[in-house]
């Protein structure tokens, strides 16, 4: 017998010892053979890169941008000074293959009004903002900071115009 069958014996010989004692005391026990071993292996690195793939698409998909809006609400029953506050989360590319949405807006007049645009589309320098059905409630430009939407706060033909500054968390 060679060094190397010897050396397969002795360690398939002790496998099946410690089996036989686990067995002997009323636990549950096999003995797995060559590749089952490896692809129990192979099988864990994939599902462990699959996790990993599944932390960075989560944590990294979007970067937020926070922005101060001071400007005015324009309606049938005049206009107001008033100010916005905006949230800017704009999608990575790898976004695009699974969503539509090129960015999500969330807008808010405190203690008066809240509301969440997610389907947001980059187009030049804007971002057009449509509502659930898609109908074009304003654009946010990135090159002049200026916000243009339609919130309903009193009627439902509110308009705000402003220019907004970045601010930080």
């Amino acid at each position: 017998m060679t060094a190397q069958s010897r050396k397969h014996t002795l360690g398939l010989s002790g496998e099946f010892l410690v089996a036989g004692e686990l067995l002997r005391r009323g636990l549950h026990a096999s003995v797995t053979y060559g590749n089952a071993k490896k692809a129990v292996k192979i099988l864990g690195a994939i599902g462990g890169a699959v996790v990993l793939l599944f932390l960075f698409v989560a944590n990294f998909s979007s970067v937020e941008s926070r922005f101060r809006c001071p400007g005015e609400i324009s309606s049938t029953d005049g206009s107001y000074p008033v100010t916005v506050y905006l949230k800017l989360e704009e999608y990575r590319w790898w976004v695009g293959l699974w969503g539509e949405s090129d960015a999500a807006i969330h807008v808010e007049i405190p203690n008066t009004y809240i509301d969440y645009f997610g389907n947001v589309k980059k187009v030049g320098d804007q971002y057009q903002i449509r509502d659930s059905a898609k109908n074009l409630k304003g654009n946010f430009s990135t090159l002049s900071n200026t916000l243009a939407i339609q919130l309903p706060v009193k009627l439902k033909t509110d308009f705000f115009d402003g220019t907004c500054n970045k601010i930080e968390k």
